[in-house]
């Protein structure tokens, strides 16, 4: 099957900046979770865009950020791993019931704001590399 990579590597790119400004947006209104939410999912996109652009094969179907990772062939550090481990449950957490109750309590807007500091950071260091 045909790829159009640069295509297919904007496509992933602009959804991520998307995604990106649209948490930064929702701190403002304080919807605390579904701000870690987009933000899980920007970096989910941007990492999605260097596996299209390194592989250059359709980014695999899947939420988790530390698989995604490992598909981009970069040197990643452990500490990098982890954030990324973390962020990934930041998926999860906002999607399923049984966890959902437990993070909206601890998605307080100090908890927020570090934790989309983060993903921020992440996001830069990724941004940079593609």
């Amino acid at each position: 099957m045909y790829l159009d990579v640069e295509r297919a590597t904007r496509y992933w790119l602009e959804s991520a900046e998307y995604d990106l400004e649209t948490g930064r947006s929702l701190i403002g209104i304080g919807r605390f979770p579904y701000v870690l939410f987009f933000g899980h999912l920007a970096l989910e996109k941007l990492l999605k865009a260097i596996v299209v652009k390194k592989a250059k094969e359709h980014a695999p179907y899947t939420h988790s950020l530390t698989f995604l990772a490992e598909k981009t062939g970069l040197e990643i550090s452990e500490e990098l791993m982890d954030k990324l481990a973390e962020f990934t449950e930041f998926n999860i957490e906002t999607r399923y019931p049984d966890e959902r109750r437990d993070f909206y309590q601890k998605c307080t807007e100090a908890f927020t704001r570090e934790k989309f500091r983060g993903i921020e950071e992440v996001y830069k260091w990724l941004r940079q590399r593609l």
